[in-house]
């Protein structure tokens, strides 16, 4: 298990891993290195950005198998999401597995209901409402009023554009603000470039900030034995519980399930 960094970076390096520049609106509002690694990667990178943080914290181990736990008292200056992580290990889990906790799913869900709040994120229902509108309304209008060729194909290309514009998760001011931080990163940039361990000394927020925005590449700089033994790459190693009480996870063999059932013997 690694312990924490050096803590070599500077007080405005370190506020910048917790300012995501201006909001579409014009108002300066900081985002948490867990908000925008939801914001450019969905729940699994947020979780993601939530275990390294609490691993550069030491306030995480792993084990052989895939599975992380966590260790030592609970971090005081952590984000809200890992918090919930933090609380929600209770014994080795795979990371992914972790995500479907009910304490986690919570903050996800208060961390998504942020950015939704900031026009950063869409809702489901304006994804999949707004563009059937766009495509329906356009084709009955032009149907409706027998409309010739020529004035019905632009009439629902039109519509075909309006409705692919609200199809993406993220809006256009969520998607210039991530821009502006990878452009603004090139610290993080060369960190990530460097290779594997190159980051081992960032900051906790540095490291969230810098998986937030690089993926898997910063979190092999960051600890690579932590991304593929700690199974955060792949998603780790699922509990036997969990798949022995759930039929979501498809037909176990029996060879799997005899590998499992030696793991809980060992």
């Amino acid at each position: 298990m690694s312990t924490l960094p050096g803590g070599h970076t500077s007080g405005r390096v370190a506020r910048r891993a917790h300012t995501a520049g201006m909001d579409g609106g014009g108002t300066t509002r900081e985002l948490r290195a867990t908000e925008i690694a939801y914001l450019a990667g969905g729940e699994w990178l947020a979780v993601r950005a939530g275990l390294i943080m609490l691993y550069r914290r030491g306030r995480l181990e792993t084990d052989e198998r895939g599975r992380i736990n966590r260790t030592g008292p609970a971090p005081r200056d952590a984000e809200p999401l890992e918090r919930a992580l933090y609380n929600a290990l209770l014994g080795w889990t795979g990371p992914k597995e972790i995500t479907n906790r009910p304490r986690v799913r919570e903050a996800l869900a208060e961390l998504r209901g942020a950015l939704r709040g900031r026009r950063q994120v869409r809702p489901p229902w304006v994804r999949l409402c707004v563009p059937a509108a766009l495509l329906a309304v356009p084709a009955w209008a032009v149907a409706r009023l027998g409309a010739p060729p020529l004035v019905a194909m632009p009439v629902i290309l039109a519509g075909v554009a309006a409705a692919l514009w609200f199809v993406p998760r993220r809006t256009a001011a969520g998607v210039r603000r991530l821009q502006r931080l990878r452009a603004g990163e090139r610290d993080l940039v060369e960190v990530v470039n460097a290779g594997p361990r190159a980051g081992a000394n960032l900051s906790p927020e540095r490291a969230g900030l810098a998986v937030a925005l690089f993926g898997n590449a910063a979190l092999l700089a960051v600890d690579p034995v932590l991304a593929t033994r700690g199974g955060l790459i792949d998603g780790g190693r699922w509990t036997r519980e969990s798949r022995e009480q759930s039929t979501s996870y498809g037909q176990w063999t029996a060879e799997a399930m005899g590998h499992l059932g030696n793991e809980t013997t060992n």
